[in-house]
């Protein structure tokens, strides 16, 4: 069996967005007046991920439904600026352009993009598939196994970082199944979570490295002194309650089928159309790498 691409949609439609989005003389726009910035930037991050000659590729979206995660927790990603308008439009088109590519898309109301991936990346590395998650959230990296690579974005696809097992213990001295932990002692601004104040990334990281869990720190907190063991004590139940924020959900109700991965056939007419409807100057080039 060849490897399984899954591809983090959100993040993608995101970066693709902001980086254009304040070169406004830059803007890009159809023959309607439709911004279309973030679509040409998603079909150019898009490209070098086809020109790799993958066959099993999957792309999955947040569902605009609230999860369990925003009904227990009220300041769940609270802080983010809203969507703007041009940048829902062009969600539509992206994803119209990744069915004239015969590129499956996820997206299921109750679960985020990352619980889909992660519940379909641990199916599939069960069955001994490779799976290469693409994504700029570090969120992914708890789901490393030998089977599962994360390669992390870290500009547009210029920089990946690729992180199996041993990358990850290499950076940041952790085991896959560490790394909640560690985001549950220093929180994520990102998704508005808070960590236990005066502790870091180093000190977690020693806390992990000598205690492992957070079960055994919280164990062992007389052998702890000052104020980290006084924060751990005063943010206990912060700190649990963001492990299981942050856990990704691999038992979604998803049933995986490795052959419903596969690309279907590039609608070939369909999509020099849409190309030339959205003004993509550069339509015979990206139909030359794409078909």
């Amino acid at each position: 069996m060849k490897d399984l691409i899954l591809i983090d949609g959100n993040s993608f439609v995101f970066r693709a967005y902001y980086a254009t989005v304040y070169k406004k003389k830059n803007i890009m726009t159809n023959s309607e007046g439709q911004e279309v910035n973030a679509l040409f930037i998603f079909m150019k991050m898009f490209q070098k991920i086809l020109k790799q000659n993958h066959k099993n590729i999957c792309v999955f979206f947040d569902s605009p439904d609230k999860t369990i995660r925003h009904e227990l927790y009220s300041n769940y990603k609270q802080g983010r600026p809203s969507t703007p308008i041009s940048l829902i439009n062009q969600i539509s088109l992206i994803k119209e352009y990744l069915e004239l590519l015969g590129i499956r898309y996820y997206f299921q109301s109750g679960y985020e993009a990352d619980d889909m991936i992660g519940t379909i990346a641990k199916q599939a590395s069960y069955q001994k598939i490779p799976v290469f998650i693409f994504s700029s959230d570090k969120d992914f990296l708890q789901l490393i196994d030998d089977q599962i690579t994360v390669c992390l974005i870290k500009k547009g696809l210029s920089n990946i970082v690729y992180y199996d097992v041993s990358k990850l213990k290499e950076e940041y001295h952790l085991t896959p199944e560490q790394m909640v932990d560690f985001k549950s002692l220093v929180g994520d601004s990102s998704d508005n979570i808070l960590g236990v104040p005066k502790i870091g990334i180093k000190t977690a990281i020693e806390l992990l490295n000598k205690f492992h869990t957070l079960e055994n720190i919280f164990n062992c907190l007389s052998q702890l002194k000052g104020k980290i063991k006084e924060n751990l004590i005063s943010f206990r139940e912060r700190v649990f309650f963001n492990r299981f924020l942050m856990t990704i959900n691999i038992l979604a109700s998803l049933s995986f089928d490795y052959m419903q991965t596969q690309r279907k056939d590039v609608q070939k007419e369909a999509l020099f159309l849409f190309l030339k409807n959205h003004k993509i100057s550069q339509e015979k080039e990206f139909n030359k790498n794409l078909l």
